[in-house]
């Protein structure tokens, strides 16, 4: 079921990106766990395209990995 509250945060954006003048671009899109999905926008600041993706960085030392449960 989606309720209103999966959209606030468009607007939060739509707003955002008209005060800063211009769009948005988006920083991450895809899914995790098979269906889990998180997109995350930026206003005002190019993603880097000039590097070929190689996955995500490594974690410090301490932190636990998603699979961890913790």
């Amino acid at each position: 079921m989606v309720t209103p509250d999966h959209f606030i945060p468009l607007l939060y954006l739509a707003g955002l990106a008209g005060a800063a003048g211009g769009g948005s671009e988006v920083l991450v899109d895809g899914y995790a766990h098979g269906s889990l999905s998180m997109t995350a926008y930026t206003v005002g600041l190019s993603c880097r395209t000039d590097t070929p993706l190689a996955g995500a960085p490594t974690l410090p030392a301490g932190v636990p990995t998603d699979s961890s449960g913790i």
